[in-house]
């Protein structure tokens, strides 16, 4: 594998991978793309309706992952079931993981983020047993029952809104005093009477045996703290950038989102980053696609200039 030198390399298998991937092969340079585990989606295989998404009919993000995959390996990509773990510069970029060593001319990083865990009493030993962080997952097995969501962007007013359809009721709790999500989601809790808002507030335990039962609310400006009873808590509450591969040299922000310039290149030269990865990425799946589109266009010239 150390002999051959393809073009652009693309790290991550989410729609922002994926669409790299495939604005590159489109340009007519050789592209290799690795995705841990061979199965290309990222946390939008979670999501059952793609909200904002350009489409007469209601899209799945499995569906868009998999038809972006078929697309791909028709136009020749190179799809290697590995993680990368290292990303070394220079003329020719170093990529070093598990399964071997790769050189390639250009590299994209799409590797994403990891949703963040609820690091509190009872929150580890019941992960699975009522505490899910996958409402088009697990929502089902929750008909009727009470549930809590927590968080307060897009993702959490989302998924809220998904176990809105199971759930007899469902409790958002937020740590601010407001919501960071879109208009459009706020508006339809705000007016959904089986939902109930807890501003300024966070989750301070989660109750139960065998199963959650309940969790502990804590009131932020007063201190006080009530017993909230509830079969599922759904916890959203922001991402970890999966940036280990990328040395100390490349440039972070304080929460450790990879920091780049306009065309979405880091300080080392023909290594970019894009998507959630990055810092002052919007979160929109839009966005995400436009970011991979321009990168892999710019990566891909370099390529032939």
């Amino acid at each position: 594998m150390v002999g051959s030198i393809f073009d652009v390399a693309v790290i991550g298998g989410g729609i922002a991978g994926l669409t790299a991937a495939h604005h590159a092969a489109l340009a007519g340079v050789s592209v290799v793309h690795y995705v841990e585990h061979g199965l290309p989606g990222g946390l939008v295989m979670n999501v059952g309706a793609l909200d904002g998404w350009p489409a007469t009919n209601a899209v799945a993000g499995a569906e868009l992952a998999a038809s972006l995959q078929a697309q791909n390996e028709e136009l020749g990509v190179t799809l290697v079931p590995s993680r990368v773990d290292v990303v070394e510069g220079g003329a020719v970029k170093m990529l070093r993981g598990p399964d071997g060593t790769w050189r390639t001319r250009q590299v994209i990083v799409a590797s994403g983020a990891a949703l963040k865990t609820l690091d509190v009493p009872g929150a580890e030993r019941l992960a699975g047993r009522g505490v899910s962080q996958c409402a088009w997952c697990d929502g089902g097995l929750y008909r009727g029952a009470d549930v809590v969501v927590v968080g307060g962007g897009d993702a959490a007013l989302s998924e809220a809104l998904h176990l809105g359809q199971f759930a007899g009721s469902v409790t958002v709790v937020t740590r601010g005093d407001m919501f960071r999500a879109r208009r459009s989601y706020v508006t339809r809790i705000a007016e959904d009477e089986r939902y109930q808002l807890r501003w300024a507030s966070e989750i301070a335990e989660v109750l139960g045996g065998d199963a959650v039962e309940a969790v502990r609310l804590r009131d932020r400006e007063t201190g006080s703290e009530e017993v909230v009873a509830c079969r599922g808590l759904f916890v959203f509450v922001g991402l970890v950038p999966n940036a280990a591969m990328l040395g100390p040299d490349v440039a972070r922000d304080p929460a450790g989102f990879v920091v780049t310039d306009a065309h979405f290149e880091t300080v080392i030269p023909g290594v970019f980053a894009i998507g959630a990865i990055r810092s002052g990425y919007g979160g929109r799946l839009t966005q995400a696609v436009a970011e991979a589109t321009t990168a892999a266009e710019l990566a891909a010239a370099r390529c032939e200039a």
